[in-house]
């Protein structure tokens, strides 16, 4: 038989907003447990008390952005509380996440030179006085705030706003999405005495629920019989595989992508196959160009080795390896093996019975790695 083939002007797409980062579904499944826990942290605010710090903890793609924007989305009609969403993948400094603050509470940008973070603050804390407004900021990705205390910056200045500024409510929600990475080894103790957070957890949805998830956004996203149920089965499959929801909506769209972009109608293993292969280049590049250049260099030099010698790579050797192509302490080391790990570039785990010594894996390929390390931007 025949394959079907598309038209020029037509699409396999019902409404393709439906698979983009930023949707967010009428009904989010199988959080509403954690949806509950937010709103309980956001209630004191709408008695005019302030919102309760929140750590958002749980493996990317579980729903804890969406679960914020929707919460958010409903603050947004309550004038008593002013909602600031921070994604931290771009605000990296201290001037970008109260950048971002101002840009939210005053719906402008800020002026473009000769301002500082305490003018930004002094003008936030009067616009709230005059609403009678609470502030409640999320920080998203917060441990790509871990590096040159950032985070800690950032929070000791919020949290203590109220000091100079009396009867401001401010509360903070960070999301962590490193279950694995404690939070409070990057915090002051003046900071962690003040900020004391609850805590709500998102584990990895389990393969029925990712399936579930998936099959609604064919339903609503797609024209009929674009997905077979042989080829949904294939794309849940490969996204419990990363335990990532996003990749795996992401995933779903660049098949379908796939073949609209070959001028068929329906979606096949292969077109998922390469769509795999894809989202995990951009996804690398996306993280490498977060690093500084000597990170950057760092970070190949790391890939070649494992090239050369394969296997799993003692910390120890590899310091004194790199250190004769790129002299550094061991301090200077390890900080910026954590920002490899911060990022998801690496895994460091401690083997059982060898002490202090530490075990680095690489979390995608040597050589793709270096690749992309050492490609200019």
């Amino acid at each position: 038989m025949t394959p079907v083939t598309l038209m020029d002007n037509q699409t396999l797409f019902r409404d393709i907003s439906i698979f983009e980062s930023g949707y967010t579904p009428d009904t989010i499944r199988y959080r509403d447990n954690q949806l509950q826990q937010l709103a309980e942290a956001v209630r004191p605010a709408l008695l005019g008390g302030c919102p309760l710090n929140t750590v958002i903890r749980g493996p990317p793609g579980t729903g804890k952005t969406t679960c914020v924007r929707q919460i958010f989305a409903e603050l947004e009609e309550m004038p008593r509380i002013i909602p600031v969403l921070v994604s931290c993948q771009t605000a990296l400094t201290v001037f970008r996440v109260f950048q971002r603050i101002y840009q939210t509470v005053f719906r402008q940008q800020p002026p473009i030179s000769g301002v500082s973070v305490a003018s930004l603050t002094e003008a936030v804390c009067r616009e709230l006085s005059r609403r009678n407004a609470a502030l409640l900021i999320c920080l998203d990705d917060a441990n790509l705030l871990f590096h040159d205390h950032v985070l800690d910056q950032v929070l000791r200045s919020l949290l203590r706003l109220h000091e100079e500024y009396p009867g401001i409510r401010i509360g903070v929600i960070v999301i962590i999405s490193d279950p694995r990475l404690s939070l409070y080894p990057f915090l002051s103790l003046s900071v962690v005495s003040v900020f004391r957070p609850n805590e709500v957890y998102f584990p990895p949805y389990g393969r029925e629920e990712v399936h579930a998830i998936l099959r609604d956004r064919v339903r609503a996203g797609l024209y009929p019989d674009v997905i077979s149920p042989g080829v949904l089965d294939c794309i849940a499959a490969e996204t419990v595989k990363g335990t990532n929801l996003r990749a795996g909506i992401r995933l779903l769209k660049d098949a379908v992508m796939q073949a609209e972009n070959d001028g068929r109608t329906t979606v096949t293993r292969s077109d998922v196959a390469a769509a795999v292969q894809q989202i995990t280049d951009l996804h690398l590049v996306s993280i490498v160009r977060t690093l500084k250049e000597d990170e950057r260099l760092m970070l190949a030099r790391i890939a070649a080795l494992h090239q050369t010698r394969g296997g799993d790579m003692i910390s120890g050797e590899l310091f004194r390896a790199l250190h004769k192509q790129m002299p550094m302490c061991y301090t200077l080391f390890f900080e910026r093996l954590n920002t490899f790990r911060n990022r998801g570039l690496i895994d460091i785990y401690r083997p059982p019975n060898r002490g202090n010594t530490r075990k680095i894996l690489l979390r995608y390929d040597a050589g793709q790695m270096r690749a992309v390390c050492e490609t200019p931007e």
